[in-house]
């Protein structure tokens, strides 16, 4: 189907530059070392599959159920609909949903008209919103009604041409509305759209496609930028990692590669578990884009809660879930997942932070309790690289490892701070080089220069800040975080953008933010602060510190501890040491 010849860039390596991959051995005999990659768009992969797989389900979602072809004629209105509101491939198209058929749809209208994709977090605060649309120069915007209050609030900064307001219950029956509508629509402020000229409604949106008469064309190329998702890089700032066709598809190809083996038999019946946020590149691309370039299914969960979990495991009986450590550390502690049947599964996929070895031992067990052939399988990746590039294989579950890396995918250890290999078992910074690396970060070729570099064999590596060691079977293992980053629940979170909000409450001197061990979200936030003198009201000074957090912060940004003290330990330069204020809490 499409592991036929070695790809270039592999081939070269291995003729000229004799790179040793150790690690091909462990690959089944069914996976090849190289492949050959599609010259096609992410929306003309849609296109095959609505064409070979029409009558299969694409997409469930809260008991609604789309075909493939029903998927594709919902794609071409809406790219159709984006054309009317003028919508060009010069502009940037702003994604602001959970996992529903909406975002779906959307996102692979926007490629279809050759606009950028700009996936945001719908919990974002109102400036993170302001901050993702100017970014990118976006004026054009889907948000769920429930997230739309935010965007009210700082939609006057922006130079927006149209803002569609989309509902879960487009998607619902008459039934399952009314159901949603008294559990959960009831608490979402009524929008009125005839006082707004920008607004326009997910339903109203739609009609402007079955209106219009115009003809979608294209001229965007597979090599060409598709989406931004974001990331903190190397510095803890925000950036936009720009990706193109080219790399989301590459990494659906490697993934199939990897799963082709006996075990799995034909997958254009499966389905997943699309638990994970599409605006984050391991939900985006393993949960969304690689099911639909098979022609498989995808199960939209728009908001993880274990029970939901539970019963919608028990009703469609999905043959994959991926998830974050703390997705698995709930399920094990859910009642209703103790009775669940887990014989169908054919792969359970661990990523987003490195997974405790107790917590996969505990959860193969669950499994395996209940019927369950497989184990969690975990893997390694960045946006930087779409999401995952390195994964355990199945036939060798080594304890510790984050595994191999994917056909086509490079890996190797250098010198912290240089572009000098090291040898296995030399701890140093992770580099990665393949066919899934970033383009760049979006508009931003100072930090691009910083993370892509091209080392002396040739070939363009990113630098992932990470730190670990290869083994001498080629098995690769996560150290540490060389940039200052906390993993929290699988998000990841940058303290010095903390550290601004809460250095702009009139009381504060001095704070540093740090990540804590913790049993459920791997890592929960702390803020350490040191008050200006005068300041003696902590509980009020702590309360309007958490109040302005929310304001400028995501959800899962804002501290969940907050201590005061006299003084914080520093370097001999001056600096704030939070590496000692780490080893207090490594010594608990």
């Amino acid at each position: 189907m499409i592991f036929m010849k070695i790809s270039p860039l592999i081939q070269e390596a291995e003729d000229k530059l004799s790179y040793h991959r150790p690690w091909l051995k462990f690959y089944n005999k069914d996976t090849p070392s190289s492949l050959v990659y599609p010259d096609k768009t992410i929306y003309e992969m849609l296109v095959d599959s609505a064409q070979q797989y029409p009558e299969h389900v694409a997409l469930h979602f809260m008991g609604k159920k789309i075909k493939y072809k029903k998927l594709i004629q919902e794609v071409d209105n809406c790219a159709r609909a984006l054309l009317e509101l003028g919508v060009t491939e010069k502009d940037s198209v702003t994604v602001c949903m959970p996992n529903t058929p909406h975002a779906v749809v959307m996102f692979y209208a926007i490629n279809q008209v050759g606009a950028l994709a700009n996936m945001i977090h719908p919990l974002s605060a109102p400036k993170e919103i302001e901050f993702y649309l100017e970014y990118v120069e976006s004026k054009y915007i889907l948000i769920g009604n429930f997230s739309y209050p935010n965007l009210k609030k700082i939609q006057g900064n922006l130079d927006l041409r149209k803002i569609i307001v989309a509902k879960i219950n487009d998607y619902l029956g008459k039934r399952k509305s009314m159901s949603f509508w008294a559990m959960e629509g009831h608490k979402i402020p009524k929008i009125r759209y005839n006082q707004d000229d920008l607004l326009i409604s997910w339903k109203k949106f739609k009609k402007l496609g079955y209106q219009s008469s115009r003809t979608v064309e294209s001229k965007k190329e597979c090599g060409d930028g598709a989406v931004v998702l974001y990331t903190g890089g190397t510095t803890g700032v925000q950036k936009g990692v720009l990706l193109s066709n080219h790399n989301f598809n590459a990494l659906v190809i490697q993934c199939l590669a990897h799963l082709n083996d006996e075990r799995f038999g034909k997958i254009s019946r499966d389905k997943i578990m699309c638990i994970l946020p599409i605006f984050h590149g391991f939900g985006l691309t393993i949960c969304v884009h690689l099911p639909i370039c098979v022609g498989a299914c995808s199960i939209l969960v728009p908001k993880f809660n274990a029970n939901i979990f539970a019963d919608q495991f028990a009703k469609y009986q999905p043959h994959y879930i991926a998830g974050v450590p703390t997705l698995y550390e709930a399920l094990l502690r859910s009642k209703k997942m103790k009775k669940s049947d887990f014989h169908g599964l054919k792969g359970v996929f661990a990523g987003g932070d490195t997974v405790p070895v107790e917590l996969k031992r505990k959860f193969d067990g669950f499994m395996k309790k209940r019927g369950g052939q497989v184990t969690m399988q975990e893997g390694y990746g960045l946006t930087e690289t779409v999401t995952v590039s390195c994964l355990v294989p199945h036939a060798d579950d080594r304890l510790g490892s984050m595994g191999v890396p994917l056909p086509d995918m490079l890996y190797k250890i250098v010198k912290v701070g240089t572009t000098q290999d090291l040898a296995p078992g030399e701890e140093g910074e992770i580099c990665i080089s393949g066919p899934t690396v970033m383009l760049e970060y979006y508009n931003n070729p100072e930090e691009t220069d910083k993370v892509l570099k091209v080392h002396d064999d040739g070939f363009k590596w990113c630098h992932t800040g990470d730190l670990g060691y290869m083994d001498e079977d080629g098995f690769f293992y996560f150290r540490s975080r060389i940039k200052r980053m906390i993993k929290s629940s699988g998000y990841s979170v940058f303290p010095t953008q903390i550290e601004e909000v809460i250095n702009r409450h009139e009381a504060v001197a001095l704070s540093c933010v740090i990540g804590v061990p913790d049993k459920y979200q791997i890592e929960k936030i702390k803020a350490f602060l040191v008050l200006k003198d005068g300041y003696t009201d902590t509980d009020r000074i702590k309360s309007e510190i958490m109040s302005l957090c929310r304001e400028y912060l995501a959800t899962w940004s804002v501290p969940r501890e907050f201590e005061i003290r006299e003084e914080l330990p520093t370097t001999l330069i001056g600096k704030v040491d939070w590496l000692k204020l780490k080893e207090e809490y490594a010594q608990v």
